[in-house]
């Protein structure tokens, strides 16, 4: 049996461009918070102090975050253009 779809027509570059910046602006938000938090409020205090002790911590984590919020809209995006694709819609947005 042959199969009768085709490939999707593909976006232009431009669009993938600015999926690509979207992605590292979320990742460099993310990081300003975690360096925030990693090397700022760890400096709060002196040795021994709550701030030095949670602040690194609280920067790992906001890094984590950030990690899985770009993977959660990359994922969303692919889904996204999947769907298009499936429905024949693969218009750009805006």
């Amino acid at each position: 049996m042959a199969s009768s779809s085709t490939l999707p027509t593909a976006l232009s570059v431009s669009t993938y461009v600015e999926e690509g910046a979207r992605i590292a602006a979320i990742l460099l938000v993310w990081g300003v918070i975690a360096a925030f938090f990693a090397y700022g409020i760890a400096e709060i205090g002196g040795p021994g102090s709550l701030f030095e002790t949670i602040g690194p911590q609280l920067g790992a984590l906001f890094a984590l975050t950030g990690l899985l919020n770009a993977i959660l809209y990359l994922l969303y995006r692919t889904v996204d253009y999947w769907q298009r694709g499936v429905t024949g819609a693969l218009e750009p947005e805006g």
